[in-house]
């Protein structure tokens, strides 16, 4: 499986006619080469909504190649510039098929840059420590990636979804235990997410609102 990450500006006042446009042609393009796309994500705390992000996967680089052609010039009165780069899963999220449950209104698209080497112990942290602890607050961890070229620092692309910018807060682990929380995945979470911070060159996120599509 192989995911692509397409990062579009839009022109402004035109997210609905992009919109529009996507459910009507592109989408059905890239469901024909075998494709779905799991998240449309729109500018909220850190962006306009101008500023948007598509993650799209695909089953391999022929059905990513054989795509292309959905992303046609009649694009172009929506779109001010848009740039694309493939992504690698690197841990047990993104599901194969994502359930709706799983879906929130609202996602954190952060990025760290590590050193290749700790990869390995950023994916276990993750996976060990901070997912139970924030999923136990109902938070949803859509995917963790990599790039498929390979940097230094190496770059990890993280989504997880919330209820809204206040959810995204009480997940932040900084105050006292909510007492809906098992004692042992609060601690744990908080001694890895300790650690994958040690990791961690530098960090970025913005907060983005998902739109049905």
């Amino acid at each position: 499986m192989i995911y692509e990450e397409r990062r579009i500006t839009l022109k402004r006042g035109q997210i609905g006619s992009f919109i529009a446009q996507f459910k009507e042609s592109t989408l059905p393009a890239i469901r024909s080469h075998g494709g779905e796309t799991l998240c449309t994500l729109s500018g909220l705390i850190g962006d306009p909504p101008e500023e948007m992000m598509q993650i799209t996967a695909y089953p391999d680089m022929a059905a990513w190649t054989d795509a292309q052609d959905a992303f046609g010039t009649s694009r172009m009165e929506n779109i001010d510039i848009e740039a694309v780069r493939h992504l690698k899963p690197i841990a047990y999220r993104p599901k194969e098929t994502i359930p709706d449950e799983d879906l929130r209104g609202f996602y954190g698209h952060r990025r760290f840059f590590i050193s290749p080497d700790d990869l390995d112990e950023f994916v276990h942290c993750s996976e060990n420590g901070i997912w139970p602890r924030i999923e136990a607050q109902d938070a949803r961890i859509l995917g963790l990636w990599t790039t498929v070229a390979s940097t230094t620092p190496q770059e990890v692309v993280l989504l997880t979804g919330y209820h809204g910018p206040a959810h995204w807060e009480e997940t932040r682990a900084l105050g006292d235990r909510p007492q809906q929380i098992d004692p042992d995945i609060w601690n744990r979470g908080r001694e890895l997410g300790q650690h994958r911070r040690d990791m961690t060159i530098k960090s970025w996120v913005r907060l983005m609102r998902r739109l049905e599509v």
